[in-house]
């Protein structure tokens, strides 16, 4: 075995491949080998104070900003990345998804742009500011050294598109969803530097931790809900709205705050001309906002695991839309559930708002959901986006270059919830079929391939299919408790961090006492098919043995049935690590007293591409 040696750090051609950014970051101190943040770990962050201003009938929206930029790196910065994420509408953008041609703008537009209270000039000759894609370059007035900071200040509008619904766009004509709406300082990490991947509209978001302290102000008979609690409900709401609100921060039962009539008798707002609703959020990686001049109001507080403070849940939805009337129970059950069993670890956050808008999507203490007329979507959407609250909001995975960490995540933590809630929406056998019949083929990469590089189709199949099949099988190795040690683990040690997926699986091979390199090689670096196929089967005297092939290159457990003539089925179970040493053949003998009839090979939660060959049938 040949081993290379980096600077002291030793890495064996038959270990996990670790790129040289990783290496970097062990030699530097910042991350370490047993997966935990290293003794020199280090991450920026901001604090945002905004005001906005939106014109619902012409979906414009006006805004200025103050962010104080904290550098805790150990580099001088001399300048500052900005995400313009609406400029992923702007004519001659390179996008993914398709936008409406009559939603096509200027895109964001700067007014102005100060550092420490001194003008940057917008002219391109200048040179302090370079715009490409979705990303603006400032170069700051004076270079910002280690630990200290600077204040960022700009004025900017955009249009908020009325036909494209890309997580957040127009409902109605007058129900709204804004996201990706304000210049956002890009993170500054120990693995690449500044991230300035463009936003295009498929891969989502990598943001640092921040604070929020943020002014809307919409016509007076509109309602905000927003990222984080409203600080001022007294200004805004009316005395009986505002009693109702006040009685559902201590409810366990979801009360009315408002209905479509209420609206109507203009009995909602304090005001009729404009209202400033006032949101504050701490520790969140991103703020976004939703309002309507219609929708119902509901909301209640639950309790989230021992010790924590009452959650406060709230729903706000288009009254046509029934299943909205069951949001808030799925919003409790599924609060509950994360908190008490898996991950097993109390709601971070103290509220969590949910917005009728389109399909699905998450933002801190926020979700974007749609109307679905099967219960078992309307389940599974709910479920899903609020399980991202702690992938990515609670630990801070990059979506952009390792969208299945946090989407598998979302994928595979509430499936049994789910089942609970509704038995028809099983979603473990459904994405091992859909990723059945993907698996192997020609346009199939390997899943730490960056997020940025897929395409929709393998975005989806990879991200949300294959690597929740992994989980699944990673759990299926290891157990269902020490699966979880591992896993709370990672969280708790990546909580309001950045880990990159080395930070994951060295975790669990310290937790778990294993070097499970065989299984992260296979499953997340190489291209592979699921394919276990049973060659042979002997029965003699009251003992079975059944020879199975591995004809994919992936390690697969062994779920066996021996169906006898009596009519029992006997199952036996071996785990995925009998292939790890390079076997593609293994030898499984069992003592079955009773005549074998017929031996199944494999089962709906392990993915097979050619399932035919997995049935043998003794004569």
């Amino acid at each position: 075995m040949w081993i290379w040696v980096y600077t002291g750090i030793a890495f064996a051609q038959d270990e996990l491949f670790v790129n040289r950014e990783v290496r970097q970051a062990y030699l530097s101190g910042t991350r370490s080998a047993d997966g935990k943040p290293g003794k020199n770990y280090w991450q920026n962050k901001s604090d945002y104070e905004i005001q906005v201003q939106f014109w619902p009938e012409t979906g414009i929206v006006e805004g200025k900003e103050e962010i104080i930029y904290y550098n805790n790196s150990p580099d001088t910065l001399k300048k500052i990345v900005v995400r313009l994420y609406q400029d992923l509408f702007k004519k001659g953008t390179s996008r993914i998804l398709d936008v409406n041609a009559d939603d096509l703008t200027d895109g964001v537009v700067i007014r102005s742009v100060m550092n420490n209270d001194k003008v940057i000039s917008l002219d391109a000759a200048d040179r302090q500011i370079h715009r490409s894609g979705t990303n603006m370059f400032i170069n700051l007035n004076d270079a910002l050294k280690p630990a200290s900071r600077t204040k960022i200040s700009i004025v900017w509008s955009f249009s908020v598109p009325s036909k494209t619904q890309i997580r957040m766009g127009q409902y109605d004509s007058s129900a709204f969803f804004i996201g990706q709406w304000y210049p956002q300082i890009a993170v500054y990490d120990d693995i690449g530097g500044w991230d300035t991947h463009d936003y295009n509209g498929l891969s989502e978001f990598y943001n640092d931790f921040a604070t929020f302290d943020v002014a809307i102000t919409v016509p007076g008979n509109y309602v905000v809900w927003a990222t984080g609690m409203l600080s001022n409900p007294g200004e805004v709401l009316t005395e009986s709205c505002l009693a109702a609100y006040q009685k559902a921060m201590n409810s366990s039962e979801p009360l009315a705050i408002a209905h479509t009539g209420d609206y109507l008798k203009g009995n909602v707002t304090t005001k009729a001309s404009w209202n400033t609703w006032k949101y504050k959020a701490d520790q969140v990686s991103d703020f976004a906002f939703a309002l309507s001049d219609h929708y119902v109001w509901e909301a209640c507080s639950i309790d989230a695991g021992a010790g924590r403070k009452k959650v406060f849940i709230q729903t706000a939805y288009n009254a046509e839309h029934t299943d909205y009337k069951e949001a808030m129970v799925i919003a409790q059950k599924t609060i509950r559930f994360l908190s008490e069993k898996l991950p097993g670890i109390p709601y971070p956050f103290p509220c969590m708002s949910i917005f009728d808008g389109s399909d699905g999507m998450e933002y801190p203490m926020m979700t974007n959901v749609g109307t679905f007329i099967d219960r078992g979507e309307t389940v599974y959407a709910h479920s899903h986006e609020i399980t991202h609250t702690y992938f990515p909001f609670y630990v801070g995975t990059n979506e952009t270059r390792y969208g299945w960490m946090d989407e598998s995540m979302a994928v595979f933590l509430p499936e049994q919830l789910q089942k609970e809630i509704e038995p028809s929406k099983d979603v473990a056998p459904y994405t091992t079929y859909v990723y059945s019949l993907f698996a192997g083929n020609e346009f199939e990469p390997a899943v730490m391939t960056p997020t940025n590089y897929l395409t929709r189709d393998i975005y989806f199949i990879l991200n949300y299919g294959k690597a929740e099949q992994i989980l699944r099988l990673l759990r299926m190795q290891l157990g269902e408790e020490v699966f979880l040690k591992c896993l709370q683990t990672f969280m708790e040690d990546w909580k309001y961090k950045h880990p990159t997926p080395w930070d994951f699986f060295n975790t669990f091979n310290t937790v778990s006492g294993q070097n499970l390199s065989w299984f992260w090689n296979a499953w997340y670096f190489k291209q592979g098919s699921p394919d276990l196929t049973i060659s042979s089967v002997n029965c003699e005297k009251g003992r079975c043995s059944v020879e199975i092939k591995n004809s994919g290159n992936l390690p697969l457990p062994v779920h066996l049935e021996f169906i006898t003539a009596g009519g029992n089925n006997i199952g036996y179970d071996v785990p995925a690590n009998h292939w790890k040493d390079g076997k593609d053949n293994i030898i499984i003998t069992r003592d079955i007293p009773d005549k074998v009839t017929t031996v199944r090979l494999g089962n709906e939660n392990i993915p097979d591409i050619n399932p035919s060959d997995n049935i043998y049938n003794i004569k």
